[in-house]
């Protein structure tokens, strides 16, 4: 009779996860992860069989939660800015929120575990959050350029800001606020963000 497998336990290696290899990179033993997940190794291959098979289930739940924090609730309608806006400040609450998250999710996605169906997934689960950028995407300097290219910039800009984020908590709005126009300086023609400090206050949760 087929092992029935807990949902609660597989999260529970998913967080253990997160935190082995935030602490010891990719090359975490299976072992450590288990332990942190409190569960034996053998329980843990229950819940994915190989650690390829971890690496891939851990990088779409945490691209999904991602996107979960970016899109939900609804971004309200308005100029393009400043649902951009919104949607980057929610975007670095997330990894300031949890540095170690931000930090695994960037290791997994540059190494060469990945499958192309789970790159595909990983895109689809974004879909909501990276639409308010292909937007300002049109008529900037992006505007012939592959949609992953400018994900992939304004992610780096995102993650430079999250690391400064987590050193400094109490700059939070200044840092994400600079990390910002930053962004649409890059992916727009049309100048800086202005009066992004009215917006942050009118914005702020």
């Amino acid at each position: 009779m087929p092992r029935t497998l807990s949902d609660q336990r597989r999260a529970a290696v998913l967080e253990g996860a997160t935190r082995a290899i935030a602490r010891d990179g990719l090359a975490a033993p299976t072992a450590s992860i288990a332990a942190e997940a409190g569960l034996s190794v053998g329980s843990l291959f229950n819940y994915f069989p190989t650690k390829t098979a971890l690496l891939n289930g851990l990088y779409l739940h945490l691209k999904r939660d991602l996107a979960a924090a970016v899109v939900e609730p609804p971004i309200s309608d308005g100029p393009l800015r400043e649902r951009a806006w919104e949607g980057w400040r929610r975007w670095i609450r997330w990894g300031a929120a949890d540095p170690d998250k931000q930090r695994v999710l960037m290791l997994i996605e540059a190494s060469h575990e990945l499958t192309d169906q789970t790159r595909r997934d990983g895109v689809a689960a974004m879909q909501g959050a990276d639409a308010l950028f292909a937007e300002a995407q049109a008529g900037g300097p992006f505007a012939d350029q592959p949609l992953e290219f400018l994900v992939a910039t304004v992610g780096a800009l995102a993650a430079t800001t999250m690391e400064a984020v987590s050193r400094e908590p109490e700059e939070f709005d200044s840092r994400c606020r600079a990390g910002f126009t930053a962004v649409w300086a890059a992916i727009r023609t049309d100048g800086r963000l202005s009066d992004t400090g009215t917006e942050e206050k009118r914005n702020r949760s």
